[in-house]
């Protein structure tokens, strides 16, 4: 009966850790489509840590992208510029938005512009959770769907 119950409590204790640890999630990412002359371009999505532990994301690839970095706009003397981060720090239970105007990622040295409709795999590289990766889809811009805005 001691056994069983070391045993027991052992799974419950190891459960529990593993709960702990879990994965960051990302979700609603998408890439912005440029005209095909534009030399790089930027990618978005949501990230979400359900674990206990701070996650820090430090990178991202792209299929047919060279070099991704991540970055964030900020306002330097009255101008609005951007500001490449090595790592972005996401807290227990928090869901970050890289999105238009805020963090994000560039994207340099593209195979090509991605187009419209078009969709890449985009990989998300956390520190000590290893990587992540979805299906990003390409679109012109931050609203998927233009059908609920009401024109005078």
């Amino acid at each position: 009966m001691v056994l069983l119950f070391r045993g027991g409590l052992f799974l419950l204790l190891l459960l529990r850790s593993v709960l702990a640890q879990a994965e960051p999630t990302v979700s609603e990412a998408w890439i912005r489509a440029l005209p095909p002359t534009q030399p790089v371009t930027a990618a978005y999505a949501a990230v979400t840590n359900s674990g206990a532990e701070l996650v820090k994301l430090v990178g991202a690839r792209i299929e047919g992208v060279g070099r991704v970095e991540i970055h964030t706009t900020r306002e330097v003397d009255g101008l609005m510029r951007m500001q490449q981060l090595q790592e972005l720090a996401i807290a227990p239970g928090q869901t970050v938005a890289l999105a238009p105007g805020g963090a994000h990622f560039m994207l340099f040295e593209l195979e090509a512009m991605p187009r419209p409709g078009e969709s890449r795999s985009l990989c998300l590289l956390f520190e000590g959770a290893g990587e992540q990766c979805v299906t990003a889809t390409v679109r012109k811009s931050a609203e998927a769907d233009h059908s609920h805005h009401q024109h005078h």
